[in-house]
């Protein structure tokens, strides 16, 4: 990876922190307002924030549920060819020469 990568994966990292951060605080701050019905602007935006924080909870568990499955594969398979390298006639002769 690049440097120029690193940076704006981390960059983009801390935005979409700040902006589960301020979601989470303009809830905390704005439950006890004084609700004027249907249309209170304030209850739209709560709900707007909580769907927000809803589809990044999503997207980021979809996110790790993929890394996890790849580490795995990357884990699993040169294992396995490993093995199967090892079985050979060749490398049982290198073996037995040492």
């Amino acid at each position: 990876m690049t440097k120029k990568f690193r940076f704006m994966t981390g960059l983009l990292a801390v935005v979409l922190a700040f902006v589960m951060l301020s979601s989470l605080a303009y809830i905390a701050v704005e439950s006890d307002h004084d609700c004027t019905g249907v249309d209170c602007a304030i209850c739209h935006q709560i709900n707007v924030c909580e769907n927000l924080l809803k589809s990044i909870g999503l997207a980021g568990s979809a996110a790790a549920t993929v890394t996890a499955i790849l580490y795995i594969l990357c884990r699993i398979i040169p294992s396995c060819t490993e093995v199967a390298r090892t079985f050979t006639l060749v490398s049982l002769k290198v073996k037995l020469s040492n």
